[in-house]
């Protein structure tokens, strides 16, 4: 029966290299979720129209 690696199943040397350096995948993945979360706040014009200056 052979077996397949799951996204937690790590090779022994991934635990001591965490222990050493930090997870930077877990890091790495954290700042890109915000910098997409940041893009899409920065990108959505939807409320635009509704900011428009209108003369009175």
């Amino acid at each position: 029966m052979t077996t397949t690696a799951t996204r937690t199943d790590h090779p022994p040397i991934y635990g001591s290299l965490v222990e050493e350096l930090g997870d930077v995948l877990a890091e790495t993945r954290e700042v890109a979720e915000r910098i997409q979360r940041e893009t899409s706040e920065a990108l959505d014009w939807r409320d635009l129209g509704a900011t428009q200056y209108r003369p009175e």
